[in-house]
């Protein structure tokens, strides 16, 4: 394996900072913000466990796929995560607590969460 002579000087080779390039480097940031938003809030809904009342994020894409956006608050809340921990385990290696599944299932049951993505998406990415 080969060394490179010199890095960079600034930022990853790999992902410029365009730093004498104002206008591409808002257009890039402008662009970031853009996707977070998109796949980090929209589309999602709050739904409530109703064993523990931890709030988390929800979005289904399919009727087999679901995303759960966890907040700080509701990892401190949740009871099983607080099991894990007991044990000496780490929550984040948990495929999700079952009592706010059964809630999320409700919540799709009772038409809070929609049961699939839109046919169109609305922020034009696909």
């Amino acid at each position: 394996m080969t060394r490179a002579a010199h890095k960079p000087a600034r930022g990853w080779a790999k992902a410029p900072d365009y730093h004498d390039d104002p206008v591409r480097r808002a257009a890039i940031e402008e662009a970031t913000a853009r996707d977070r938003q998109h796949y980090l809030r929209n589309g999602l809904t709050e739904i409530e466990c109703r064993a523990c009342h931890a709030c988390v994020f929800v979005k289904k894409t399919s009727p087999h796929q679901t995303s759960v956006q966890w907040t700080a608050a509701a990892r401190e809340t949740c009871p099983a995560f607080d099991e894990v921990r007991a044990d000496g385990g780490n929550p984040a290696m948990l495929p999700g607590c079952p009592r706010l599944t059964a809630s999320i299932d409700h919540g799709v049951a009772e038409g809070i969460i929609p049961r699939e993505g839109p046919e169109v998406d609305p922020d034009g990415y696909w």
